[in-house]
């Protein structure tokens, strides 16, 4: 070969190297960041109308049922979520026992049904609302006054839901 032919030849050679191999195909990308690990949800805290008194979980309203039903009123559904988020808060509670209990007026046995069904339409809607802990629920009828006497004011103390608590 001639000098000149060979010097062309490395010319060439050395153009060649400096192109991309296929000139269609894009550069590659810069490696992409790895991605932030997620933050822990922040804790939500205990709401302010549900309190822990010892071995009695507190509630600062009453829970509201249809009249001489267990059926609850809507007015009652932001207290039961409450309670269903202090429960979910506190996992060192392992059991929850809800009583019912109502005024005198009607006869003995029917109050007692109907405390019983009271409470257990309330455990049903906090397991509804994701409460995980064991759950019962028992009536005690007009057998647990607060007050004897025949005034509304009184009727309405006597017609409660407590919850009692066992920690683990």
């Amino acid at each position: 070969m001639k000098p000149g032919i060979l010097s062309t030849l490395g010319l060439v050679s050395a153009v060649l190297a400096c192109k991309p191999a296929n000139p269609a195909e894009p550069p590659p990308e810069p490696a992409a960041a790895l991605p932030e690990p997620a933050l822990a949800p922040a804790a939500v805290a205990d709401p302010a109308d549900v309190h822990i008194e010892g071995d009695h979980l507190v509630i600062d309203r009453h829970i509201n049922f249809e009249f001489d039903k267990s059926e609850i009123l809507a007015d009652s559904f932001d207290l039961l979520d409450h309670v269903a988020q202090l429960l979910k808060n506190h996992p060192e509670i392992v059991k929850l026992h809800i009583i019912g209990h109502t005024d005198s007026a009607g006869g003995a046995e029917h109050n007692q049904k109907l405390s019983d069904a009271r409470a257990k339409a309330v455990m049903e809607a906090l397991r509804s609302r994701g409460a995980t802990q064991t759950i019962d629920a028992v009536g005690k009828g007009e057998s647990q006054h607060l007050c004897s006497e025949d005034t509304d004011d009184c009727h309405q103390k006597n017609r409660r839901v407590e919850f009692l608590i066992e920690a683990g």
